[in-house]
C-alpha cells in the first residue's frame, strides 16, 4: 500500500516539475523525483523499524512529493478556472484604466488631469450610447454635461443638431452619426491638454496618443476577455498551455496594455505615476500554469475557496496522511513486544 502511494507521489513530483526543465530537460523533474523517493524509501524502512530519526528525513522527502504534487494537481484541474479569473480581473483592469477612474493615483496629480480623465468618461458613455441607439436624450444629455465641465478650460461647445444626431435603429445610421460626432468630442479634448500641458503635463502628444490607446485597446479586447472569462468549453494541458488561443490573448493583451501605460506615464512630470503597471509576477499567469511560483500566487489568492481546499487535502492525504498511517501501524517500538494478532491463527510446530 505504501509502495503504491509513493509511486503515485513521484510520478506527480515528475510531472510537477516537468514544466521547470530542471537540468534543461523536461526529463530533468524525472531526476529530482526518483532521487527524493529512494531517500524517501529508505528513511520510511528505517523509521518503520524504530529510528526515530529517520522520520525526520521521511517527512521533508514528503513535503517536497506534497509540494511538487500540488504543482501539478492544483494547475492541472483549475487551470479553465485560473485562466476565467485572469481574464475576468484583466477585463475589470482595463475598464478601469480605459475609463479613467483608477487614473488619479496619488495627491500630486492635479485637478485638470481629473477633469481631462472625467470628460473622457463622458466622452465615452456619448459613443456607447451612439452605437447602441443613435444620439438619443441620454447622450444629449451627457453632451451638456460635458459641454458645462468643458467652459471651464474656455473649450467651444458641442452642438448636434437633429438632423446629425437622432435616435435610431439603423446600424449604418449609428456608424454615422458616430463617425461624425466622436472627432468633436475627440477635437475638445485635445485643445484642452495642448491648451494647459505647460501645467498638467510633461508631454501632451504622448498623453493623448495614450488614452487614444487606451480606448483601441478597450474596443479590441473588452468582448474577448469577456468570451474568456465565459469559456466553459476548452479544457486546457499543462504541456501545450502557450499553443491555446485564450492563452494568447491574454499575454498579447497585457503586453499591450503596459506599453500603453508607460506611454501615459511618460508624459506626466511628477513623480507619481498615472497608471500603474501589470506586476510582471502576477500576469500574464495563464501561459505559466504548472510554475511553482504562480501556482504558490493562485493558491493564495483563492485560499478560501473550496476546490481550492479540496486540491490541498488531496495531495496531503497522498504524500503525508496515508504513510504516515500505514506508518503508526506498522512501526516497531524498541520495548515492545511483536504483535502477532494481524498473522491469523498460528499453527502448532510439533503434535
Amino acid at each position: 500500500m505504501a509502495l503504491f502511494v509513493f509511486a503515485v507521489g513521484f510520478w506527480h513530483t515528475h510531472l510537477g516539475l516537468k514544466e521547470m526543465k530542471p537540468f534543461g530537460s523536461e526529463w530533468g523533474g524525472l531526476v529530482i523525483a526518483s532521487i527524493v523517493l529512494l531517500l524517501l524509501l529508505i528513511t520510511y524502512w528505517f523509521a518503520v523499524n524504530g529510528r526515530k530519526m529517520a522520520l525526520i528525513f521521511y517527512i521533508l522527502c514528503g513535503v517536497i512529493f506534497f509540494i511538487c504534487n500540488l504543482n501539478y494537481f492544483y494547475p492541472a484541474y483549475m487551470a479553465r478556472t485560473l485562466i476565467q479569473n485572469e481574464a475576468s480581473a484583466l477585463n475589470d483592469t482595463l475598464q478601469k484604466y480605459a475609463n479613467g477612474t483608477s487614473v488619479l493615483q496619488g495627491k500630486a496629480t492635479t485637478l485638470a488631469i481629473a477633469d481631462y480623465m472625467y470628460l473622457n468618461d463622458l466622452k465615452s458613455d456619448v459613443i456607447a450610447e451612439i452605437s447602441a441607439q443613435g444620439f438619443g436624450p441620454n447622450a444629449r444629455a451627457k453632451t451638456g454635461e460635458f459641454n458645462s465641465k468643458a467652459s471651464k478650460y474656455k473649450l467651444a461647445p458641442i452642438n448636434v443638431s437633429s438632423a446629425m444626431g437622432h435616435v435610431t435603429n439603423s446600424k449604418e445610421d449609428m456608424e454615422v452619426q458616430k463617425e461624425s460626432i466622436e472627432p468633436l468630442f475627440k477635437d475638445r479634448m485635445n485643445t484642452m491638454a495642448i491648451n494647459f500641458g505647460a501645467e498638467i503635463l510633461f508631454d501632451p502628444d504622448g498623453f493623448i496618443k495614450g488614452v487614444d490607446q487606451m480606448d483601441n485597446l478597450q474596443l479590441e479586447y473588452t468582448d474577448s476577455l469577456n468570451q474568456i472569462k465565459s469559456d466553459n468549453q476548452t479544457e486546457y494541458k499543462l504541456d501545450s498551455i502557450t499553443k491555446y488561443k485564450n492563452v494568447q490573448t491574454i499575454v498579447n493583451f497585457v503586453g499591450k496594455l503596459n506599453t500603453i501605460v508607460e506611454l501615459i506615464n511618460q508624459s506626466n512630470d511628477k513623480n507619481t505615476v498615472l497608471l500603474k503597471r501589470l506586476d510582471e509576477d502576477t500576469h500574464p499567469r495563464a501561459d505559466k500554469l504548472g510554475r511553482i511560483k504562480f501556482t504558490i500566487v493562485s493558491i493564495k489568492e483563492r485560499i478560501k475557496e473550496i476546490d481550492t481546499w479540496a486540491i490541498i487535502i488531496l495531495c496531503l492525504f497522498i504524500d503525508l496522511v496515508v504513510p504516515l498511517a500505514i506508518y503508526l501501524l506498522l512501526r516497531k517500538k524498541g520495548d515492545e513486544p511483536e504483535n502477532k494478532s494481524l498473522q491469523g491463527k498460528i499453527k502448532p510446530t510439533s503434535f
